[in-house]
Parts: structure tokens; sequence; C-alpha cells
């Protein structure tokens, strides 16, 4: 085995792995600024409602909530496929998986 068949499996493997950490890094920071600002607007809501500034319909808000997960999460189930991960190779799927859950715990 000759050490330059190598190189395209090594550098796909360590390429998906860097790529895999960026993405879950900046990932994992684009949640944490969206929870903080949604958390930010229903706190404020509450509040509002709590001075009687506002009135606030806290089913119809549950309602919407419900609708807003339910509804990304159905478009995840149509967005992972099987048979596109297959066309990318095993060392770059393997490498971008890996670093991609180092980015999501370190980040």
């Amino acid at each position: 085995m000759n050490a330059e068949s190598l190189y395209p499996t090594i550098t796909s493997t360590v390429g998906g792995f860097f790529a895999g950490i960026i993405v879950g890094y900046f990932l994992k920071k684009i949640i944490k600024i969206i929870m903080f600002v949604a958390g930010g607007v229903v706190a404020l809501l509450l509040y509002l409602q709590q001075e009687q500034i506002i009135s606030v319909n806290i089913e119809k808000l549950e309602a919407l909530s419900t609708f807003i997960i339910t509804s990304f999460a159905s478009s995840l189930d149509k967005i992972t496929h099987i048979s596109d991960v297959n066309s990318l190779g095993v060392p770059l799927v393997g490498g971008l998986s890996a670093g991609f859950a180092i980015g999501i715990t370190k980040g």
C-alpha cells in the first residue's frame, strides 16, 4: 500500500472533521442566541401582562409554540436522507459527524 494512495482518504477525513467542528460550534452559538431572544420576548410579554398593559392569550401562545416546534421537527425529517449521506463517502461523513459532535459539546 502506497502512502500517496491514502492522501485522498486522509484529507477528506481531516477536512470533514474540522468542518464538522466549525459547523457544530456555530450552530450551538446560533441556537443559544435564538433561545435567548425567544425567552426574552416571552418574559417581556408575561411581564407586560402582569402589569396589565397588554392581554396575552396563553393558550394561543402555547399553540403557536407547539406549531413552530412540530413544523421545525417535520422539516428536519425531510432534510435528512440516508441516500444523500451515502453519496458523500464514509471517511468524509465519519470525520464530519465526529467533528460536529465535538463542536456541539465543546462550543
